[in-house]
């Protein structure tokens, strides 16, 4: 089990913050719309946010970052999946 828990905290030591701070946004933003107001389809809102976080970043910074999208993404798929099962 410790080498379980050791490969997990290499991994994530290894990804930018930045990235991990939009998985957790994706979570949260996918859990409000399934907890607070039942959406089955509560990946829409989160795919949402993260075209428009990455808009605003080529409004703000012209940088367009996939990265950044597909985390927030993902994210979201994580509690999508658990709202379907």
């Amino acid at each position: 089990m410790r080498k379980f828990w050791d490969i997990i905290v290499g991994f994530l030591c290894k990804v930018p913050y930045d990235k991990l701070m939009h998985f957790c946004v994706g979570l949260i933003i996918a859990s409000f719309f399934c907890i607070t107001l039942g959406m089955k389809a509560c990946i829409v809102p989160v795919i949402f946010a993260g075209f428009a976080k990455e808009f605003f970043d080529i409004w703000t910074t012209k940088q367009w970052d996939w990265f950044d999208f597909l985390a927030t993404c993902v994210g979201g798929l994580i509690i999508q999946l658990f709202a379907i099962f």
